[in-house]
């Protein structure tokens, strides 16, 4: 009777483990990363399907309101922008409307959703007008004929780097959008006649992100891409639209160096590419990979190329272009930080 009552002691045991290993094998369910629009709103080589649906000003013939594609600006370059164009005689304050918008796409299974886009706004010429831009994304839904304000923000300013932004959003399965976007820019100081160029509100890597469970795919026919759970869209917006380079960068002697940080949302090791350059496609320093880990900080050292060294030596910041790459994903931007030397 012992024996016996010692093997019947063993099975529960048995299946309690069996039972343990079967959940470590399923493991938690993870969630995979779909991006809308098609190519998600990158704009590298053209518009991608992105069209002006209005454009006007308040001035007739001396302002002219127009968008379209960009392809030296950007981050990196390529765009779409929304630019106003003042004529010398304009006396008389102004304001534009320029609006553009997305291709549609149809989103088969909803989730988590998140709304990015990366803004620039240069006032160029007009700059003494004191020109203001007020942006407002809408995302349109075909299928219930309605429409819902996402994000919206005032540029009292000029900011000439791009900015990420992200807002939170609300699709529904098997429901067909495009995204909208108004940009107004007007001049807060009347016009002396004397003044005329042109001011430029631009948008980069504008997507719509829908989280679902693996083994579900978010996309449509004719929709966007993204199948890991880590796309090229959703790691640049994890590290920000400026990049993870903390500054200031510090220059002593030839060597600069700078804090370079990896997000924990990144998931794991970020690979970073890092180049100091006096202005774009010209290099100040050589070329530094590193890895670092998920939520950690590196100091990388950079040389400075000695036909360089003076010119940087002389600058108040610099400009940076880094590379991170985590799983399959890739993300380049540009960012300039401020100079110490020590």
């Amino acid at each position: 009777m012992r024996s016996t009552r010692r093997r019947l002691g063993v099975v529960p045991a048995v299946c309690c483990a069996l039972v343990a290993g079967a959940c470590l094998i399923a493991g938690p369910v993870q969630a995979a990363t779909t991006t809308f629009p098609a190519g998600g709103g990158t704009f590298t080589g053209g518009a991608q399907g992105w069209l002006v649906t209005d454009a006007s000003c308040n001035v007739a013939v001396l302002c002219t309101a127009e968008g379209g594609y960009d392809g030296s600006n950007g981050n990196p370059p390529g765009s779409f922008a929304a630019n106003t164009t003042i004529g010398l005689n304009v006396v008389t304050l102004f304001k534009s409307t320029v609006t553009v918008q997305s291709p549609d796409f149809t989103v088969a299974n909803a989730g988590e959703s998140t709304l990015h886009l990366d803004r620039q706004f240069v006032g160029g010429a007009l700059v003494d007008l004191a020109p203001q831009a007020t942006y407002t994304v809408t995302l349109i839904d075909r299928t219930a004929g309605s429409k819902s304000e996402v994000l919206t923000e005032s540029l009292p300013a000029a900011s000439p780097s791009f900015i990420g932004k992200d807002a939170a959003v609300t699709v529904k399965a098997g429901h067909r959008y495009a995204i909208s976007i108004a940009t107004e820019v007007g001049s807060t100081v009347a016009g002396t006649g004397l003044l005329g160029g042109t001011t430029s509100v631009r948008y980069d890597n504008v997507a719509l992100s829908v989280q679902t469970p693996n083994g579900e795919s978010g996309s449509g026919a004719g929709n966007g891409s993204g199948t890991g759970s880590l796309t090229d869209q959703k790691l640049l917006s994890l590290i920000g639209g400026n990049g993870s380079l903390v500054g200031p960068a510090i220059l002593k002697g030839s060597k600069l160096t700078v804090k370079v940080r990896c997000p924990a949302k990144v998931g794991r090791t970020c690979k970073v590419t890092l180049q100091g350059l006096l202005k774009k496609r010209k290099p100040a320093t050589a070329v530094r990979k590193a890895a670092i880990r998920k939520g950690k900080t590196k100091r990388v050292v950079l040389k400075v190329k000695p036909k360089a060294l003076k010119k940087v030596t002389a600058k108040k910041k610099l400009l940076f272009k880094e590379t991170v790459r985590a799983g399959g994903a890739k993300a380049t931007v540009y960012k300039r930080l401020k100079l110490v030397r020590r």
